[in-house]
Formats: structure tokens, sequence, C-alpha cells
């Protein structure tokens, strides 16, 4: 089981300047899971215009900047204040409280490439009453993860997204129990950097931040995120970093103190008796 984490739901509306400037690296793909105008869908190598999932929602969606996911960033190990498989959900929609009465959703991933066909590895089963989460896992041997669909509610929505994954709904194992993530918002463009932009003047931008450390080194996975409505699907493909490898010396000096208190021990015997 994962360690619970350390921390509380934290708002931020006065947050140092470019707070995805450094450190992160933009991994979404443009319009998720709708196609590209060209035909091509749902692989992010086919995807023309990728990166550019700001201000962007999806095709017949209600726009603004409040109904806006941004997309996924993730650590990129070049800034040591960034811990690595540090995933940020970021958007221009308030996750924690909703939008019009619209709430937002639970982070879905994938490792073994089969997103299309609605099969998820691990769920992050997000509450943001408690600002905690939960990691569910599921495998072929243990059944699906299933989940509640978002719904076209009419008031927003493009019917074509209306059966994209949304809430965590029953299934899995849970392999991390009431870990703690970070919720930051910022009301200007400076503050959340990353070269996101608000909308129609609106700069408001949410961050959700969550560790995918669990998933191991070397992993590939997608991430995805609607809201009830799936009025935007945000989509991204990442790799979590290398597992870490003990240098040589560590394991020379791990060695030599296993030797060391096994010398002692063996002394402490005989001068016992």
């Amino acid at each position: 089981m994962l360690a619970a984490g350390f921390g509380l739901l934290f708002l931020n509306t006065n947050a140092t300047a470019g707070y995805l400037d450094s450190g992160w690296e933009n991994i979404s793909q443009y319009d998720s899971t709708q196609n590209d105008g060209y035909g091509n869908t749902n692989r992010p190598n086919s995807w023309k215009y990728k990166y550019k999932e700001d201000n962007e929602v999806e095709p017949g969606a209600a726009t603004g900047q409040e109904w806006d996911i941004e997309g996924f960033f993730f650590s990129d190990g070049k800034d040591d204040s960034v811990p690595d498989n540090e995933l940020a959900l970021v958007g221009g929609f308030d996750f924690k409280d909703g939008q019009e009465g619209i709430p937002s959703g639970d982070i879905f991933i994938d490792t073994d490439g089969d997103m299309d066909n609605g099969y998820y590895e691990f769920v992050m089963d997000l509450d943001f009453g408690t600002g905690k989460y939960d990691v569910i896992q599921s495998t072929q041997e243990d059944g699906e993860i299933t989940y509640t669909e978002a719904k076209d509610s009419g008031f927003s929505g493009p019917t074509k997204t209306g059966n994209t994954a949304w809430k965590y709904f029953s299934g899995g194992t849970t392999i991390g129990s009431g870990l703690a993530f970070q919720y930051l918002q910022y009301n200007s463009n400076s503050g959340v950097g990353g070269g996101l932009k608000g909308a129609n003047g609106n700069q408001s931008h949410n961050i959700v931040q969550v560790n995918l450390g669990f998933l191991g080194g070397n992993t590939s996975f997608a991430v995805l995120n609607t809201m009830g409505c799936a009025n935007d699907v945000a989509v991204a493909w990442g790799e979590t970093p290398n597992a870490a490898v003990p240098e040589p010396a560590t394991i020379f000096l791990l060695g030599s103190g296993l030797l060391g208190l096994f010398g002692y021990r063996k002394k402490f015997r005989k001068s016992k008796n």
C-alpha cells in the first residue's frame, strides 16, 4: 500500500509567477479525443497541433476560460524544486467547485495502450472536500475499473464525448489511500506560466497536482480527465523517468557498513564468552 501523503488542499491566489515555467513539460495533446480536422484521431504522433490544448474545448462545446481544461504538465527533471513524477492537471475550469453545477472528474490512467477500449489500469479518485485521493489499480485478473460516463447535460458539452470516463465507480484494488494533493489557483497569466493564457479576458487558472511515482520507472502512460458534461476532454501521453539505481559508491558504503556490523557482533559474542 502506498503511504498516505502529507499536506492539505492548498489554495493560492498570489503564487509565485511562472509556476509551470521551470521543471515542467506540457504533455497534452491537441483537442483531446476529437480529430484534428484532417481525419487523424487518438494518436499523439498524428495530431498536427500538438501542445495547443490551451483555449480549445471540444467541437460544439461551450466556450470560455471557465469551461476550458488546458491539459496536463509533467515534471521534466530539470528543476530540483519539482519532484520527479509530478503531474499537474491545469484548467480555467474550477476543479474544486465546478462550474454552474457541473463538477469535475477523476484522473484516469492507461499504461498498456488500450485507452480506446475504455480499459484503465489506474484511477486517481479525487475528493475535493478533503484535498485527498485514493489510487485504484485494476488488472485483467481482478476485473476492470468501472466508471460513470460523462453525459451531455444539454447545457454544454458535445454528444460525441458523452461516453467519456468521468468518475470512478467501482472495481479494482486500492493501493494508495488518503493521499494529499495540491490545489493551486491563479488570477493572472504570468502566475501560472507554461505559456498558458486566459480566454476572453478571464485569466483564472487552476492546478490539481498529484504524483505518479506508483507507476514505477520507465512506464509509458496516458492520462484523461473531463468534467461531468464532457465539455472539454484533456488527454496526454508521457513516460516516468528511470528508476533510481544505487551508485557503486553507495553500494560499497552499504556493504562496508554491514560487514562492520557483522564484525562488531562477532567481537561482542567473543567478549561475552
